[in-house]
């Protein structure tokens, strides 16, 4: 009886394109080494990622679906591209060995584009490293603290078990970007993931002198409760930058929520990063954090810039403005009241709450203004044409709490990204 195999891949472009993966989590069923829905929607087209469904037939019967594989960016060079092949197999189907998969998917990629086959509930190697960073061990996680970084997923952000990111990926053949964690006393104390990013696109304004080809994704950090006042989440990032530009690597990018005035405090002020490119509805998922809509700012860290390096070094750290006392700044909007959309001034403020996580928990209607407003503004004044506004940094007046905006020209461009000497 004649079998073959073929491959055919999901157009993550389509309307129904989360329903096709909820499909394939449901041709699968539920198993640890999935990731999670929220990535592959938003996450993993963003990267330069595909799913790719493999199907076998038997003596002209119908095709049915084997097993799916999930492209995640490897390495890349002037010689094209690598990708991880996370092969999930279908229970019950006809089995396929690695050559069989590999060369199906080969087929339908172009021929710059290679694979390296990878069995998620495979045997894998783990080599933790020892890195010491003002008293806290960092570096990578050995198959114990792997497996803790997924119980402290669901401990902090209360995810349901399809929305935690498999132990394997911190394994050294897993092909992740960025495995990090931080113990103090001997326990885990954090963690910082990533994915290796080959960006679609032109690169933004005042960023062509940067390495575009490969970039990193940084997708998750936390910091365990009791261990928030070490600025731990600040050393793994230091840390993340160190191994990026070791492994000639520019730019990493991120994601965060506007309204969480901590973590902007962390991402603008402490790090350098910057902003200019919003989504007011990146995922789906609903948790503790996240109780309405998932709006996110993407943030760029050029970490070769000298502003990038001034703040890693800790000299000439940027301080958060104060919004009273700048002539050149106009607040765009008080609480959850209405927006002004006409500043044209060289900065503005976006207030943000004081504790968005406590808001949520406590008014959702209040929750939700804050949310349409700030959305609003977002979407209206960040771009990086000039005139538009990059998020640079953050603001105080009283108790008030803000994101800050500069408006795009030529020395701002070079301010945020001329690299140091």
């Amino acid at each position: 009886m004649s079998r073959s195999v073929w491959a055919k891949r999901i157009d993550s472009s389509s309307a129904d394109w989360p329903d096709l993966l909820r499909e394939i989590r449901r041709r699968l069923g539920e198993r640890p080494t999935l990731l999670p829905h929220h990535f592959l929607e938003a996450v993993l087209p963003k990267i330069g990622g595909a799913c790719i469904t493999l199907y076998q037939d038997e003596g002209g019967k119908v095709a049915s679906p084997c097993g799916d594989a999930f492209l995640l960016p490897r390495h890349a060079s002037a010689d094209g591209a690598t990708f991880t092949l996370r092969y999930e197999h279908v229970a019950g189907s006809g089995g396929l060995d690695a050559d069989a998969v590999s060369r199906a998917v080969g087929e339908i990629l172009p021929p710059e584009q290679k694979t390296c086959f990878y069995l998620p509930e495979g045997d894998h190697t783990f080599t933790p490293t020892h890195i010491h960073v003002e008293g806290v061990d960092c570096g990578r996680p050995d198959a114990e603290e792997a497996a803790e970084i997924r119980r402290m997923q669901r401990s902090i952000w209360h995810s349901a078990p399809d929305g935690l990111y498999p132990s394997d990926l911190h394994s050294d053949d897993g092909g992740m970007g960025c495995s990090l964690v931080a113990r103090v006393d001997g326990e885990l104390a954090g963690f910082l993931l990533g994915f290796f990013r080959i960006p679609a696109g032109p690169p933004g304004a005042g960023l062509d002198i940067y390495r575009q080809d490969l970039q990193l994704e940084s997708q998750l950090l936390a910091v365990a409760p009791g261990k928030r006042r070490r600025r731990i989440g600040q050393l793994l990032k230091r840390l993340q930058a160190r191994q990026a530009v070791e492994m000639g690597i520019d730019l990493i990018n991120w994601t965060t929520d506007p309204l969480l005035f901590a973590n902007a405090l962390l991402n603008f002020t402490r790090l350098g990063a910057v902003a200019c490119e919003f989504q007011p509805s990146l995922y789906s998922f609903r948790n503790e954090l996240n109780r309405v809509v998932a709006s996110r700012l993407n943030l760029l860290w050029a970490i070769r810039s000298k502003r990038v390096q001034r703040a890693l070094r800790g000299s000439g750290q940027l301080r958060p403005w104060d919004v009273e006392a700048d002539p050149g700044l106009t607040v765009v909007n008080e609480g959850g009241g209405s927006p002004v959309l006409g500043a044209e001034s060289a900065r503005i403020a976006i207030e943000v709450p004081s504790d968005w996580v406590r808001l949520q928990r406590d008014d959702m209607p209040a929750a939700q203004r804050w949310r349409d407003v700030t959305n609003r503004l977002l979407e209206h004044y960040l771009g990086s044409q000039p005139g538009r506004y990059y998020i640079t940094g953050t603001g105080i007046a009283g108790t008030r709490r803000y994101v800050v905006g500069e408006r795009v020209d030529d020395r701002l461009l070079d301010r945020l990204f001329t690299p140091a000497e």
